[in-house]
């Protein structure tokens, strides 16, 4: 079924749904690994030589070809790979058609942390500026020396870079946007596709996060940054979903795994100032379940997003005078902090978790139709929340 103009006057865009799941992260290169990774009790995470911390980094990085320079591919690292193999399952799980839609109506909008450069992408510069005592000849270096460095080495440390190239790489030409550079940027991207679908701007939109690459940069900024909190772990994951109006999807036969509800937003470091404070990341869930249309009692299951201690107490004082509280889920400490994916690679799992799945603490998810509230925060004070609704299907939906 192609979608025109006219078909699309008669959606009702009420109701965004996801049809399509798409994930790499440190348990696996797509989400049903990512799954039985969870649910086996896995970790990602590996010790990093001269580091104190472990880092949770991709296996076996699923390598995409492209018409992207192979020069420029390499200096993008691993983002242009996290994103593509990200987008790319997203988009066969929920059946696209490249000639359903127009190029122009497909949105794509996603959270990505900064691209660090690599040593061996000077190194060539620097060993041609040397001069007699070792040390760099800048005399050598302006004249000669820096046109050893590929020309469109800066460029591929702009992360929209790398989604401009996936953009191209699936026709994806419609409204789009790039945040940065931690949770709430993911959970930004998805209320902007979600926005653009409502308004009736895009008739389908990609939307996630992507993680930075583990690296000393990324490893020494985090640090410096007092990011993620101890004992937390920097990971590395992509995470994209695919979202469309709910009738254009049961139009077309696709599965609906999942129907987004409302998002919350809020901005405020904590005192200490290392890490938003409790009641920005408070003020975000309530916002999110009020746009959802719920109160804390509708709550079956919460993804918390980070390490860090004012989540958990935000959350544990949301949900304080429910009798029967919902099932909470802290998954960094499987897969790390991974920043833009986080959030997005937090409700994708909720969706497709089996229904008699044991999960950590013999907790149970709720029988029936159930709803996720999945958190996304920075360590500037940025927060941002969201509301999924799955339906009440058992078993997992992926596999």
């Amino acid at each position: 079924m192609k979608v025109g103009s006219e078909s699309l006057s008669r959606l009702s865009v009420d109701r965004v749904a996801v049809t399509g799941l798409g994930a790499v992260c440190s348990l696996g290169n797509c989400v049903p690994e990512l799954v039985e990774g969870f649910l086996s009790g896995k970790s990602g995470a590996d010790e990093i030589a001269g580091f104190d911390s472990p880092a949770a980094r991709v296996k076996n990085l699923p390598i995409f070809k492209t018409d992207v320079p192979s020069q420029l591919a390499l200096t993008m690292g691993n983002h242009l790979s996290l994103l593509m193999a990200s987008v790319d399952e997203a988009l066969r799980g929920a059946a696209f058609d490249p000639g359903m839609i127009e190029p122009a109506d497909r949105g794509f909008f996603a959270g990505m942390g900064m691209v660090d450069y690599h040593v061996e992408d000077l190194l060539p510069a620097v060993l041609k500026s040397l001069g007699p005592d070792g040390t760099i000849d800048y005399d050598r270096f302006f004249p000669e020396g820096y046109r050893e460095i590929y020309p469109l080495w800066p460029l591929g440390m702009l992360n929209n870079v790398a989604f401009c190239q996936a953009s191209i790489h699936f026709g994806l030409g419609g409204e789009n946007g790039v945040f940065c550079p931690h949770g709430d940027a993911g959970v930004m991207a998805l209320y902007e596709a979600a926005s653009a679908l409502r308004e009736g701007r895009v008739k389908m939109a990609v939307a996630g996060g992507v993680s930075e690459e583990i690296s000393p940069l990324s490893l020494a900024r985090a640090r410096l940054n007092g990011f993620p909190c101890l004992p937390g772990f920097l990971g590395e994951a992509g995470a994209m979903l695919v979202l469309e109006p709910a009738s254009q999807a049961e139009q077309r036969g696709v599965r609906i795994l999942g129907e987004i509800l409302g998002f919350g937003f809020s901005c405020e470091k904590s005192e200490a100032g290392s890490f938003a404070s409790r009641r920005a990341i408070s003020s975000a869930m309530r916002e999110a379940l009020s746009d959802a249309g719920l109160g804390p009692a509708g709550v079956d299951l919460v993804m918390v997003g980070s390490f860090c201690q004012e989540e958990r107490e935000a959350v544990r004082e949301l949900f304080a005078a429910q009798s029967k509280p919902p099932v909470i889920l802290t998954t960094p400490v499987v897969f790390g902090e991974t920043l833009a994916a986080g959030p997005v690679l937090n409700g994708a799992l909720a969706l497709v978790l089996p229904r008699d799945a044991k999960l950590p603490g013999d907790l149970r998810l709720a029988s029936g139709r159930f709803n996720i509230l999945v958190n996304g925060i920075s360590c500037e004070g940025g927060c941002g929340s969201f509301v999924l609704t799955r339906p009440g299907r058992q078993g997992a939906d992926i596999g």
